[in-house]
């Protein structure tokens, strides 16, 4: 599964492609958010989508380090939204 997100002054939306399938969907944030806040969003959407397709082992994949390292536990998110 890769995600991203595409941050701007008309609002946030979050990109979330899953490789096994071929099927890549995009999701307009309907809420204020920072691009750390839309990239979390943009993960548990691609998380929520593979639990539904019953995914045992996954690959993900993201363009923020921030996210990825908070992820792997290499970092602590401090935003109590985040965590």
């Amino acid at each position: 599964m890769r995600f991203d997100v595409s941050y701007g002054k008309p609002g946030s939306g979050a990109r979330v492609w899953i490789h096994n399938t071929n099927e890549g969907n995009s999701y307009k944030l309907y809420f204020q958010c920072t691009s750390n806040i839309a990239e979390y969003e943009a993960l548990l959407i691609g998380l929520h989508l593979l639990k539904d397709l019953k995914a045992k082992k996954i690959f993900v994949q993201g363009d923020l380090e921030l996210v990825i390292r908070e992820i792997k536990g290499e970092y602590s998110a401090k935003n109590p939204r985040l965590r």
